[in-house]
């Protein structure tokens, strides 16, 4: 008994590679482009200390005070002060990758999520940048750098990508519209729990979160109820079914670690930024987009 659960530890990477490769459909360049290459890329760049100078100062006075506080604001995003500081974001990137993409290939949008992880690391490095000198700019004057504000943006498509999935799983009984009730469910959960002394606890938003949440769901729920969801639940395959566990633990624990439990210093606000910009912007583009249009005469 005990060999044979020793085994089935030591051969687990096996048994993932093969699941992962059942499971995903993106070519394999792109997996190696954003899997291998892109955190290589990072890891090359605190080695040699190419990043030495390119920290975003939080003392500027606007984002785009001068040229090269603009191209601070976006470099800011791919360095690093610590070989700890990089092994944090580059882990919590993994992990995210891990619940996006087999979720992506059940919902059928891998040329949409090839779109989005595009924008996710040119416009998203802008606007995290932008949000953290608004905020903690009041307070400090430090450089702020670190990738965590983009691998926020990806754990932010996670509840929409969670969504598509169900949505693709069941014939399109549940829509994709859907996403919006974790999301929101979520950020009412971080605006009640108060993580550091400039991120405090802000009751009235994380109630003004839940109340949307629970009108979203009823709206979604009084337009288009969704029938034997139970019915397709046992409908999934063990591969499908693994995928949408890893995709619920992973956008759990993920929005935990990024924006509740986080250690002294931790960017939160920036974090927020990527994890709501991650959301709406294929929310907005994939969801309300095709709704508005779809009812244009």
């Amino acid at each position: 008994m005990v060999g044979r659960r020793l085994r089935a530890v030591l051969t687990l990477p096996v048994t993932a590679a093969r699941w992962w490769h059942r499971i995903t459909t993106a070519p394999l360049a792109e997996q190696w482009l954003l899997v291998v290459a892109l955190p290589g890329l990072l890891s090359l760049g605190w080695l040699l200390g190419i990043g030495d100078g390119l920290g975003f100062s939080l003392a500027a006075e606007s984002l785009v005070a001068d040229p090269r506080t603009l191209l601070t604001a976006f470099t800011a995003n791919f360095i690093h002060v610590s070989a700890r500081h990089l092994l944090d974001n580059l882990l919590n990137f993994w992990i995210t990758l891990f619940g996006l993409y087999p979720l992506v290939a059940i919902a059928g949008w891998e040329a949409r999520f090839r779109r989005l992880a595009v924008v996710y690391c040119t416009v998203v490095p802008f606007v995290v940048a932008w949000v953290t000198l608004a905020t903690l700019g009041q307070v400090t004057d430090q450089l702020s750098v670190g990738f965590s504000g983009v691998v926020a943006a990806f754990l932010g498509f996670l509840p929409l990508a969670l969504a598509a999935a169900a949505g693709r799983a069941t014939g399109g009984d549940l829509d994709p519209a859907w996403g919006v009730v974790p999301f929101l469910g979520s950020l009412a959960i971080v605006f009640v729990t108060p993580s550091v002394w400039y991120f405090p606890a802000q009751p009235t938003l994380a109630a003004g979160c839940l109340g949307f949440a629970l009108l979203a769901a009823a709206g979604l729920w009084w337009a288009d109820e969704p029938a034997n969801l139970r019915g397709y639940s046992r409908q999934l395959s063990a591969d499908e079914e693994l995928a949408f566990l890893i995709g619920v633990t992973v956008f759990g624990t993920g929005v935990a670690g990024a924006l509740v439990i986080v250690p002294r210093g931790t960017n939160v606000w920036g974090h927020l930024t990527g994890y709501v910009a991650g959301f709406l912007i294929p929310y907005l583009w994939y969801v309300v987009g095709p709704a508005l249009r779809a009812r244009t005469p």
